[in-house]
């Protein structure tokens, strides 16, 4: 199990950094964590740091932190300060140590509530699926209206090439994610929150108890965005509610005109026609994702035009249906991070609707738990696929103790297991198919590199 989320006040830890030089960094190439090492560099403190592996966060970091890839008994020895993932646990040598010498420990969301609670204005992105895309459009409609936010998201932003913007501090807008409780240590003045489902069965014991995480989550906001055809977040109560939605009535309502290859809608409010929108790219959960941000833009008293242009500029999120090459054989590849049942059925579905006809997709489940308490909806999950390739499951922090098998998950989904990124990319290149789409929240990323 993952270290808990420590607790201090805001107040507890402006009296650590404001006397600490040395910070360090356990994961620091984590999204969220490479990006809070980035502002306590322009903070001018001294940045340390440790990973297992080192990625393109990490190594953005490099020319201007101190990052390790390997523990060794004096990376913790001086520092004022450790920052930690809630991702590792208790053995973790960097913590033990920290603990051991008495240097003040702040888990990763902690920090974050409190470096947030500088800003006037904390805009609030959370959900179960959507919240990154509907983070990077958020922050994209505010740079583009010139309200220089600075911005904490859960993805790279395509159109800024980076996870953060560190801008003034009339702004924040962030993504609060839900896994351990961790978004009820922050500070939003105001929320969106774009969907409720069963994730995190680790944590999560049941939807109801997903569901109460959310109305704490919702009780810290003074106005909240909720997506009014999502019936788990309908149920959230709170005297400030601004609805959004396609199907349902709401004060922000869309209407979908179709189109192949791009996402048209009208927005209305109160039934009375504001604008004509469009995204470069398909699908109906992103026209839900810009509903919500038109609605905060909107409500926070950027003009309909500016947000009609800068989301005709949004270029979309990492690996979020992300066209990431095409093939000698002229074939389409996405990258895609869906890894619950909803996110794949949304993300296939809109690949259908780009008009694409043969699909392949290489999958990979991330934790073991996720995929045996979801195991059904996983089954039902990938019926538009043509061909269906389950890779090694991405255990995360957790061990296989479920009573199944990667080949058992394959054949129950439909599709082959394959082990070996050589031969699927082999196994690939003969198929005939109009998209091929890697998919999963873990390291099945690097597949793309053995595309052909």
């Amino acid at each position: 199990m993952a270290i808990e989320n420590t607790s201090l006040t805001a107040l507890e830890i402006d009296k650590i950094f404001t006397k600490c030089k040395r910070i360090f960094f356990i994961g620091i190439g984590g999204v969220s964590l490479s990006s809070l090492a980035r502002l306590c560099v322009k903070e001018g403190k001294t940045v340390f740091g440790y990973d297992a592996k080192r990625n393109e966060f990490s190594a953005s970091l490099e020319g201007s932190c101190h990052i390790k890839y390997c523990s060794s008994p004096d990376s913790v020895e001086g520092m004022d300060l450790v920052v930690f993932t809630t991702a590792i646990d208790e053995s973790n040598f960097e913590y033990a140590r920290a603990k051991k010498l008495n240097i003040p420990l702040i888990s990763r969301a902690n920090f974050l509530g409190y470096v947030m609670s500088k800003y006037k204005n904390r805009i609030g992105i959370c959900g179960s699926h959507g919240k990154s895309t509907t983070t990077a459009m958020l922050a994209h409609i505010f740079k583009y209206a010139n309200k220089k936010p600075t911005v904490f998201c859960g993805a790279k932003m395509n159109n800024y090439s980076s996870c953060e913007i560190l801008g003034s501090e009339d702004f924040c807008i962030f993504e609060g994610c839900e896994y351990l409780n961790a978004f009820l240590h922050l500070s939003p003045t105001e929320s969106i929150i774009t969907n409720i489902d069963y994730d995190h069965p680790d944590f999560f014991k049941s939807a109801k108890d997903v569901i109460s995480s959310f109305q704490e989550y919702a009780n810290l906001n003074e106005k909240i965005y909720i997506n009014s055809d999502d019936k788990p977040s309908s149920s959230i109560k709170h005297g400030n509610i601004v609805t959004y939605g396609i199907n349902n009535s709401a004060d922000y309502t869309g209407k979908i005109i179709h189109s192949p290859k791009e996402n048209k809608f009208s927005i209305y409010k109160n039934g009375n026609f504001l604008v004509e929108c469009s995204l470069s790219f398909s699908g109906e959960h992103f026209v839900y994702d810009a509903l919500g941000a038109f609605a905060a833009a909107y409500e926070n008293g950027i003009g309909k035009s500016t947000i009609k242009d800068a989301l005709s500029t949004f270029t979309g999120t990492g690996r979020r249906m992300e066209l990431i090459k095409k093939t000698d054989t002229g074939v389409d590849a996405f990258e895609d991070y869906a890894h619950h049942p909803t996110e794949i059925k949304a993300s296939l579905s809109a690949l259908r609707k780009m008009g694409y006809g043969r699909i392949c997709c290489i999958f990979q489940a991330h934790t073991y738990s996720r995929t045996y308490y979801l195991y059904e909806e996983f089954k039902n999950a990938f019926r538009c696929v043509d061909n269906l390739i389950i890779a090694p499951t991405f255990s995360a922090r957790e061990v296989n103790t479920f009573g199944f098998t990667d080949e058992e998950f394959a054949q129950h989904c439909g599709g082959i297991f394959m082990s070996d990124y050589n031969k699927i990319a082999d196994y690939v290149s003969e198929l005939e198919v109009d998209a091929i789409v890697i998919m999963g929240a873990g390291d099945i990323c690097k597949l793309k590199e053995y595309l052909k």
